[in-house]
């Protein structure tokens, strides 16, 4: 063979060996980036998720097992046929719970983006789509423009900001992604789009829990709403608590966490029918 011939068998091996490896590489990261459904560690129910980030590795398969408190409310209050919302629903796990064990009717509110998409996959996924409405919106105190911080663009991610200033400094601090998201109260959402009212409300907003429930006055005061499940820190909790009492919803549990700095959970419930 000459050495022509050599040189040419070289390069056509060589670029074969590129191409099955460009190929094989795709393959490869198809494979790990795909979503691929994991079973919930959850007994009662078989619920799957999608699963590509580490975040819903080891924290959303395993809410039901970190987040006791949450299971024991939705097992005790939420009946068939009563309508939940969901307001910070993240992937969905605690809305599809209440679909599918509970059989309730849910409004997933969830404003990030990669975790409202993830969201809508596991609404599919668990064939869930006529008992929960997904809905990409941002509550707060009134309709408007927010800076909402990411802490990660990866599905399954938590802690999240939602400012409550327009253009105001700390927006600027972002580590990964400020995103300017439009707004709307809780109480004009269900006016304009007919929504129905709520039995329970299930929220979890990472420190905006007090303007959420500013813009949800009269929700919180419709004699329908029998049960609240807040999450809430030190900075905001005796706003969020009282605001839920001068609805009618008084403190039934709370619920702590060792962790320092961790945020706690009230269980507040109807204890009158407001006028």
């Amino acid at each position: 063979m000459g050495a022509g011939r050599i040189v040419r068998v070289r390069r056509a091996t060589t670029r074969w060996w590129h191409r099955r490896r460009a190929v094989a590489t795709e393959t490869l990261r198809h494979w790990i980036w795909s979503p691929r459904p994991m079973r919930l560690d959850y007994s009662h129910q078989e619920i799957w998720l999608h699963v590509t980030s580490d975040e819903e590795r080891r924290y959303r398969l395993r809410n039901p097992d970190k987040e006791p408190w949450t299971i024991e409310w939705l097992r005790t209050h939420i009946q068939r046929d009563e309508v939940l919302y969901d307001i910070g629903a993240n992937v969905g796990v605690f809305s599809l719970i209440a679909a599918l064990d509970n059989r309730a009717r849910v409004l997933a509110f969830e404003p990030g983006f990669a975790n409202y998409a993830r969201l809508c996959e596991n609404i599919h996924l668990n064939g869930c789509a006529k008992t929960i409405t997904p809905l990409p919106w941002l509550l707060a105190d009134k309709a408007g423009l927010f800076p909402f911080e990411y802490r990660s663009l990866s599905p399954g991610q938590s802690r999240h900001v939602m400012l409550d200033r327009p253009g105001s400094p700390e927006a600027e601090a972002g580590l990964v992604y400020v995103q300017p998201m439009t707004g709307v109260s809780l109480d004009v959402a269900i006016e304009l789009f007919s929504f129905p009212i709520p039995h329970h409300i299930k929220l979890d907003v990472d420190g905006a829990e007090a303007l959420v429930l500013e813009g949800a006055e009269r929700t919180l005061a419709r004699p329908e709403l029998r049960s609240v499940l807040v999450e809430a820190n030190a900075d905001t909790g005796q706003e969020v608590t009282a605001r839920l009492e001068r609805a009618g919803l008084r403190m039934a549990k709370t619920h702590t966490r060792s962790k320092p700095g961790a945020p706690w959970y009230g269980v507040f419930e109807r204890t009158s029918v407001r006028s």
